[in-house]
Parts: C-alpha cells; sequence; structure tokens
C-alpha cells in the first residue's frame, strides 16, 4: 500500500533533526498543549457530571419523584381518593401518604431545628431509598406501638444531639396547644428505633422520621395528611407525569415533581458546567493558537523545499494538504494523549484528592457546603467522543492559514533569493 506523498512529507517534518530542533520541541508543546487541554476538560466535565447526578441520586433516594398537596391547606384529608386516582397513572410505580412539619428536638441539653416526616413504612419503602440507607434499625422499628414511640434520626442530627439507638429525644412543635395554663408548646418523647445516612447533608444533619400515625396526631392533623408523595418509572418523565395528575385531579390538589422543586439547585449545576466546558475549550483554542505558530514557523524554515516541489510539479493543492495533514497529525495526537490521560485522571481522582487532604492538610468538599464529601466523576462516552472530536476540529481549523501561506509560496523568488 503507497503512502501518499502528502503525509510521507508532513511527516518528515515532524520529525526532529539537530537544526530543527526548535521547531520540533515547539511542535511537542503545541500537542501537549492540546492533549492538556483536552484532559482538563474531561476530567471537570466528569465532575460536573458526576456532582449533578449524585447531588440528583441522593435527593431522590429520600425525596419521592412527585408530591400531590392541597393548596390552601395544611391537611390532605380525602388522600385515599387520591392514591386510588394517581395509581390508574401507567408510569406511576408506587404511592404512600406522608406527614410534613418543623420542629424542636431536645436531648441532653441539645436543641436542633429539624423537619419531622410521618411516614408509612410498608409504603414508604416503595416510594423512595430511605431502606438503603439505614444505617442502624430499619423502617419497620415505626410500626411498633411501644411507650415511647420510635424516631428514626440522620446521622448527623443524631450526632449534633449526642444520642444513640434506644436513647431517648424530644419533639417540639412551634404550633402549641390551648391548655387551661395558656397556649403551651406541644412536646412528646420519642425512642431513637434507627438511624439514616443519605450522604445528602441537609438531610442527614434535619431530618426526623416518625411513624404517620404518630405524626397525624403530633401536628392535629386527625386522619389527614400532608400530601401524597409518588414513585414514577422513568425520574426524567417525572415532570410530563405531574402534568398529567394536574389536569385530572380538580382544584385544589397542586402536583409537583422533582424538576420543579428543585429546579434553582439544577438550573444553577447546568449554567455552571456549560460555563466551565467554555472556558475550557478557551483553553484547548489557545493550544491551536501554538499549532498555527509552529506550522507558521516550519513553512519559513521549509521554504525552500516547498520551492523545489513546486518547481517540480507538485500543485498548490498537494503543498496545502501537506502542512494540512501535519497540523491534522498534531491536532490527533493531542486530542488522543488528552483523552487517556483524562481518563486515567479522572478514574484516579479519588486518590489524587486523598494525597491533597492528608498532604496538604485541604478539605476540598466541605460537606455541609457541597452536600456531599467526595468528588464524584461520572465520564460517559459522548461526552467524551464530543470532546476529543470538537478538540480535533479545533485543531483541523488552525492549520489552514498556515497551509494556505505554504501553497502560496513563489518558487521562483525563494529559489533566487532563499
Amino acid at each position: 500500500m503507497r503512502i501518499p506523498v502528502e503525509l510521507y512529507i508532513g511527516m518528515r517534518h515532524l520529525r526532529s533533526r539537530k537544526k530543527t530542533a526548535f521547531i520540533s520541541l515547539t511542535t511537542w508543546i503545541s500537542v501537549l498543549g492540546v492533549a492538556l487541554g483536552v484532559a482538563t476538560l474531561i476530567v471537570v466535565v466528569g465532575v460536573m457530571t458526576g456532582f449533578e447526578r449524585e447531588l440528583r441520586t441522593k435527593i431522590l433516594g429520600t425525596q419521592s419523584h412527585v408530591v400531590i398537596v392541597e393548596a390552601g391547606s395544611a391537611s390532605l384529608n380525602k388522600w385515599g381518593d387520591v392514591l386510588d386516582r394517581v395509581k390508574k397513572e401507567t408510569q406511576v410505580v408506587a404511592a404512600a401518604p406522608f406527614v410534613y412539619g418543623q420542629a424542636m428536638l431536645s436531648s441532653r441539653g441539645s436543641v436542633m431545628g429539624a423537619v419531622v416526616r410521618g411516614i408509612d413504612p410498608a409504603r414508604e419503602e416503595k416510594v423512595t431509598d430511605l431502606r438503603n440507607y439505614m444505617r442502624a434499625g430499619s423502617l419497620n422499628s415505626l410500626a411498633g406501638g411501644g411507650a415511647p414511640p420510635g424516631v428514626i434520626l440522620g446521622a448527623e442530627l443524631a450526632s449534633s444531639l449526642g444520642v444513640e439507638l434506644g436513647e431517648n429525644v424530644t419533639i417540639i412543635s412551634p404550633v402549641g396547644e390551648v391548655t387551661p395554663m395558656g397556649m403551651l408548646p406541644r412536646s412528646k418523647n420519642f425512642q431513637v428505633s434507627g438511624v439514616f445516612r443519605s450522604g445528602f447533608y441537609q438531610y442527614d444533619s434535619g431530618l426526623a422520621i416518625i411513624s404517620l400515625k404518630q405524626g397525624q396526631k403530633f401536628f392535629g392533623l386527625g386522619k389527614g395528611v400532608t400530601g401524597v408523595h409518588l414513585r414514577v418509572s422513568n425520574i426524567f418523565a417525572a415532570e410530563r407525569v405531574a402534568r398529567r395528575l394536574q389536569e385530572s385531579l380538580p382544584y385544589p390538589y397542586w402536583v409537583r415533581s422533582w424538576q420543579t422543586m428543585n429546579r434553582n439547585l439544577f438550573s444553577a449545576l447546568k449554567t455552571e458546567k456549560t460555563t466551565m466546558t467554555i472556558l475550557l475549550l478557551l483553553v484547548i483554542v489557545v493550544a491551536a493558537f501554538n499549532i498555527i505558530g509552529s506550522l507558521i514557523m516550519v513553512v519559513m524554515e521549509k521554504g525552500r523545499e516547498i520551492a523545489i516541489l513546486k518547481s517540480m510539479g507538485a500543485t498548490r493543492g498537494v503543498i496545502l494538504r501537506i502542512f494540512f495533514f501535519q497540523g491534522a497529525t498534531m491536532g490527533l495526537a493531542g486530542a488522543v494523549l488528552g483523552t487517556l490521560g483524562g481518563l486515567v485522571l479522572g478514574w484516579n481522582l479519588g486518590v489524587v484528592e486523598d494525597f491533597l487532604e492528608v498532604y496538604f492538610g485541604l478539605d476540598i468538599l466541605p460537606a455541609s457546603v457541597y452536600h456531599i464529601s467526595r468528588l464524584p466523576v461520572y465520564m460517559t462516552a459522548q461526552d467524551i467522543s464530543i470532546m476529543a472530536m470538537g478538540a480535533f476540529i479545533i485543531s483541523l481549523l488552525a492549520t489552514l492559514y498556515p497551509a494556505w501561506r505554504a501553497s502560496r509560496v513563489d518558487p521562483v523568488e525563494i529559489l533566487r533569493y532563499g
């Protein structure tokens, strides 16, 4: 198989010789510039995608996909009818009632504010993933009728209160009750029957779970509940399911999906990911300018050779393809090296994170700020392919001007005065 003359000559230009060592060095710098840009882009986009995916998983582990409440009322009384109606929706996998309210938890002199959620354990495990997050005890411990009744705490909340399994906490409602002594806060003793850790700091430090019956009694809802929440077969179809349910359920029912309830958070993540991608693409563009500079230097150094080729019958198209192939090879090498480097760094990012935290005393991801404690990385074949191809295309565009300039060399002038 014969190698095209344009490719053969272009490859020879990339080889190092003593008198062209500087040009060869600039070629390698250009390749490494593209490689570093691609590697950085792959890792950063992988981290941003992983962060979004991890956050979504943590949120939907303790929060349902769709929530139905009654607008303008703290209690949903006909929740049984709502359950029967939503189960007719084909994409609804499970549904369960819940009670939701703000309260204070007190134990051993420590007081913490928290959200108290009342659940039906048998139905709840089909709607959320709370069962998988249990570190001690189980959801079924809430079904018992012991005195005091059970409560499941987030791990950080239990640590802040200084309580362990089997110890008591007092839950105090900010909404008081009328007594002969006047308005007094409503309070009740509970026994810690379980501890969960979702990995999402907001829930681990501020969520307490009791049984549905105890929640109804504590918040004075009677037989009503705060709302009904659902699990759907496809989380990304939750918004469409919510719209269909909103159309089928009469006023005053209000249906919201997880996308709607967390819209600001995920919109901010998407904007940040897009911004970081654009900024890092500019790094690759800067590296592409190195390719332009390197090829222009080759054109200047190889001017006499170009003139000889033209005098032997080489057309402008042949000369243009010689330098186009040369620049394409540099871009391809940078894209391949950058992709491999990005994959290796992404797969071992946890090791790098541990090294920085141990030897430099850094706290890269404070859980109270970022909700997760480790850098998550999720690199998809589609994202990697797009970024590598984008870098290669940018490199190809960078070769156009030097190749065009080489094709315009006047052999008569070069051979006469060169």
